[in-house]
């Protein structure tokens, strides 16, 4: 299989985001699913819930997958 760049998106502590890319050897969504783990389910409002995600010790809060590094 071709890699994929895959770049994960992190909320730092000023409230901005930071991207962090690099490679993967399988489809983008079967890698976040395996190692992206969600660590605090909260419910914020009736019949909704809000997940939070980690990776290596840091919040993602979403992420971009392709042949490329986003600009």
């Amino acid at each position: 299989m071709k890699p994929i760049i895959i770049t994960l998106m992190y909320l730092t502590t000023f409230g901005d985001i930071k991207l962090d890319s690099f490679e993967i050897h399988m489809p983008c969504d079967s890698w976040y699913h395996y190692n992206v783990k969600v660590t605090e389910q909260k419910q914020r409002k009736m019949f909704s819930n809000l997940y939070y995600h980690e990776y290596e010790g840091k919040q993602v809060v979403g992420y971009i997958c392709g042949g490329e590094e986003p600009s």
